[in-house]
C-alpha cells in the first residue's frame, strides 16, 4: 500500500498536518510518533519550527514531516494500531499491542485507516418512486359498467425501479479542499401499455369496441363519441432527471483517524419531465389526450458526509446535502376529439412561470478498495424535491378542460447506486 500513496505524498503530508495543528489548538493535545525501535532521531541544537505548508525543514531535506511544533507526524503509510503509548495511543513496531481493525485484506499493513478520496467515481443508479401518477385510477374498462373489468392502471405499470447513471469528479484546490463535479441521469422512468377490444374480450370472446373510457364513467349512463366503444386504448408515459452538481468540499478529521468527511457548498441544477399521452381508436373516429411539461430547479445547496474506516480498505459513510431552488416550471395539456355527435370540443392550456423549490438528498454507502487504484462502492439514496408541476394531479376524469393547473407536487425518489471509484 505504500506505492499507493507515494504520489500523493506532499498532498497527504500536509493535509495530516493542518489536521493535527487544528487538532492540538482545541484539544490541547501533543502527539509524537516515536520512530521504529525508539525514539526518532534529533537535530542537534533547539528543534526548529515546522512550515505548516511543507511538513517543515526536516522534510525539505527528506526526513520526517513534522508538525508546527517540530514534532514528527503520523503519515497515511505510518499508521500504528492504539496502544499505551504515543502513536494515537501506540507504540511502533513490534512493542504495538495490536488492533484487529487495521488488519488489511491482505494481512496487517502500516498504513493508516484515512480520508475517503476518489478522482473519478461512475456507476449505475437504480430508482424508483410511488408519486408519479399518485391518484390515478384505470383509465379504461372491457365492456361497459361499474363493475366491468379495468384496464390502463398507472398503479401496476409504474413502481419498479429504472436504471440510470451517474459520474463524478475531484480535482485537488489544496491539501484540505476538492472541487467536485457530478452528473445523475435517469431517462425511461415510464411505461406504454396498449389494449386491443378483440385481444381481451372473453364473453362472447373476440368482440370488436368494447372498451370504454374513465371520461365516461365507463360507458355510464353513455359513451362518449370517439372515445368509447373503442377498439383500442393506448396510454404512454415517458418521464426523467437528471442532476448536475458543482461543489466546494473541505476536509475534516475526527480525533480517531478512521473518522473523516467532508463539508459542501455548491450549485445544483435539477431537471424533472414528463409527459403522458391517452390514445382511442374508437367505432365512430378516434381521440388523443396529452399532458406534459417541466421543471427546471436551480440553486445553492449545502451539506457533507462522514466517513468511518471499519477496516483497512473498507469504510462506511453517510451523507446528506440540502438546498433552495428556483423551480421555472412548464405544463400544458391538450385534447383532439373526433368531431362527431357528442364528443367534447379540442383544447389546449398551459401555464408557465417560477416556483420556491426544496430539494433534500441523503444516503448510505460502502467503499471496499479492491485494487490501489480501484474501490467499489454500493449504497442506498433518498432525494425529495417539492414545488413541482407533475401531470398526475392535473389529470381530471371528470372535466376535460382543467379549470386550473396544480403546479406544487412533491417526488420522493429513493433507491440503490453500484460502481467504482478510481485514484490516480
Amino acid at each position: 500500500m505504500e506505492r499507493y500513496f507515494d504520489s500523493r505524498k506532499f498532498t497527504v503530508g500536509i493535509f495530516f498536518s493542518l489536521t493535527l495543528m487544528a487538532t492540538d489548538l482545541v484539544h490541547g493535545q501533543h502527539f509524537a510518533v516515536p520512530a521504529q525501535g525508539g525514539p526518532a532521531p534529533q537535530a542537534a541544537g533547539a528543534p526548529m519550527m515546522a512550515s505548516p505548508l511543507a511538513g517543515g525543514p526536516a522534510a525539505a531535506q527528506g526526513n520526517q514531516f513534522t508538525d508546527v511544533y517540530g514534532n514528527p507526524i503520523i503519515m497515511q503509510t505510518q499508521y500504528c494500531p492504539p496502544g499505551p503509548e504515543g502513536c494515537y495511543g501506540g507504540v511502533y513496531g513490534g512493542a504495538c499491542p495490536g488492533d484487529p481493525m487495521a488488519v488489511d485484506f491482505g494481512g496487517y499493513t502500516e498504513d493508516q485507516i484515512g480520508p475517503h478520496y476518489f478522482d473519478v467515481s461512475f456507476g449505475a443508479v437504480f430508482l424508483q418512486t410511488d408519486d408519479l401518477l399518485a391518484g390515478v385510477g384505470p383509465l379504461g374498462s372491457i365492456t361497459a359498467g361499474p363493475a366491468a373489468p379495468r384496464i390502463l392502471d398507472p398503479n401496476t405499470e409504474l413502481g419498479d425501479y429504472d436504471a440510470g447513471w451517474q459520474i463524478a469528479f475531484r480535482y485537488d484546490l489544496g491539501p484540505l479542499s476538492v472541487f467536485e463535479a457530478t452528473y445523475m441521469g435517469i431517462y425511461d422512468l415510464g411505461y406504454n401499455d396498449t389494449v386491443i377490444s378483440t385481444q381481451v374480450t372473453t364473453n362472447p370472446p373476440n368482440q370488436p369496441n368494447q372498451l370504454f373510457t374513465v371520461f365516461s364513467n365507463f360507458g355510464v349512463p353513455f359513451p362518449i363519441d370517439g372515445l368509447d366503444d373503442a377498439e383500442v386504448l393506448t396510454a404512454d408515459y415517458q418521464a426523467d432527471l437528471q442532476s448536475t452538481e458543482l461543489s466546494y468540499r473541505r476536509y475534516w478529521v475526527g480525533n480517531s483517524p478512521r473518522v473523516s468527511g467532508t463539508y459542501l457548498l455548491g450549485f445544483r441544477y435539477v431537471r424533472m419531465s414528463e409527459e403522458f399521452r391517452f390514445n382511442s381508436e374508437a367505432l365512430l373516429g378516434n381521440s388523443a389526450i396529452s399532458w406534459g411539461g417541466g421543471n427546471d430547479l436551480l440553486g445553492f445547496q449545502f451539506g457533507g458526509d462522514g466517513w468511518y474506516g471499519l477496516r483497512q480498505g473498507l469504510r462506511i459513510g453517510l451523507d446528506g446535502k440540502v438546498g433552495v431552488y428556483n423551480n421555472r416550471y412548464d405544463f400544458s395539456s391538450v385534447g383532439n376529439f373526433a368531431n362527431i355527435g357528442n364528443a367534447p370540443a379540442d383544447y389546449a392550456v398551459s401555464t408557465a412561470g417560477d416556483n420556491v423549490a426544496f430539494v433534500g438528498e441523503t444516503g448510505i454507502n460502502m467503499v471496499m478498495d479492491l485494487l490501489p487504484s480501484w474501490s467499489l462502492t454500493f449504497g442506498y439514496k433518498v432525494l425529495y424535491m417539492d414545488n413541482l408541476a407533475t401531470v398526475g394531479p392535473n389529470i381530471d376524469t371528470t372535466n376535460f378542460v382543467p379549470a386550473t393547473l396544480f403546479v406544487k407536487d412533491d417526488l420522493l425518489y429513493h433507491g440503490f447506486n453500484i460502481g467504482s471509484e478510481y485514484v490516480w
